[in-house]
């Protein structure tokens, strides 16, 4: 992608030490996120998303967490070498997250507003600027009225416990999204919420994005949530990136055996009858399979499969397959 990228994560290799061994999570995950760009990572539950996410934001626990090799390049300076108040400032003027579960995000012996004038505070340090208690008040209620929030003033006066799950998601996407920060890194926003008012949310998040200019990495097992909401996407399986391109070239002509699984477990409104789903299982990172992490769940699995990695091979302009079918010879 050149030197516009503004995050680019290079052969990112990330591992758990736990009692029985290694977990071998992210096997070299390739991911770039340019100016302004909506990006989506899928992949089911448990193949390294959230890892990636917290690799990025560097808040993995280390140990048990180890990281085994790569970079992950912001704005062409590497996070991972990184003074920890280098990061802290990064984090506070340029990064911003929303996490699954906003239960665990927002502190439950401070109200809303103590939380979100706290948020408004540091960045406003961090830009060496100053306002007012009443205008750092406006500021945190007019947040909460862009997420949708009914009457923001008096949610200012609750604490977490008293809101419903969507209302705590728009407190955190009013987190969120109060500092002026370049990038959004977020991880199944919507997952606890029913579907009506994660549509409403998605959207509202939608445009709240789209008005400050940000750029996104939304983080989903959702392929609904990706084809509404990112120009371009990332299909990750058991810790590594097997397909890249644009949403809708991807999701019209799969190219990975894995993503074309995927797109047929999708149930039809059609109703015609129930998906197939993929045969096998996510692996064991303790031990992974060799070569392609995918082979033994692949009907198209050849020699080669189990002996190398496959590289992302290009197949056009912007899409990418780790795929040994597409090998150019």
């Amino acid at each position: 992608m050149g030197m516009t990228s503004l995050l680019e994560i290079r052969g990112l290799h990330v591992g758990f030490k736990i009692f029985d061994g290694l977990l071998k999570v992210l096997a070299g995950v390739e991911l770039a996120i340019g100016e302004g760009e909506r990006v989506g990572l899928v992949g089911e539950t448990g193949c390294g998303k959230t890892t990636t996410v917290k690799s990025v934001l560097r808040v993995l626990p280390i140990p048990p967490a180890r990281l085994d090799g790569g970079e992950i390049l912001y704005r062409a300076q590497d996070i991972l070498k990184m003074k920890p108040r280098e990061v802290r400032h990064l984090r506070r003027t340029e990064l911003t997250a929303i996490f699954q579960d906003p239960l665990q995000a927002l502190n439950p012996v401070f109200t809303v507003g103590t939380q979100l004038r706290d948020i408004v505070l540091d960045s406003l340090a961090a830009a060496g600027q100053r306002l007012t208690r009443k205008e750092i008040t406006a500021r945190c209620v007019q947040a909460l009225a862009e997420t949708g929030m009914p009457d923001p003033e008096r949610i200012m006066s609750n604490y977490p416990i008293q809101l419903s799950g969507g209302m705590r998601q728009r407190v955190c996407i009013a987190e969120a999204l109060i500092k002026s920060a370049k990038l959004l890194l977020a991880d199944e926003p919507t997952t606890n919420l029913d579907v009506t008012i994660q549509d409403q949310i998605l959207r509202k998040l939608d445009e709240l994005v789209e008005e400050k200019g940000m750029s996104v990495l939304m983080i989903t097992h959702s392929l609904g949530v990706v084809m509404d909401l990112t120009e371009r996407v990332y299909i990750m399986y058991a810790g590594t990136i097997v397909e890249e391109g644009r949403t809708e070239e991807l999701f019209a002509r799969p190219l990975h055996p894995y993503t074309q699984g995927l797109m047929k477990s999708v149930p039809k409104l059609t109703g015609e009858g129930i998906s197939k789903g993929i045969a096998g299982r996510i692996p064991n990172y303790l031990e992974p399979p060799s070569g392609c992490r995918f082979h033994p769940r692949c009907e198209h699995a050849m020699p080669i499969c189990e002996e190398e990695r496959p590289p992302l091979f290009s197949t056009g302009v912007n899409r990418r397959v780790a795929c040994f079918l597409y090998q150019r010879s």
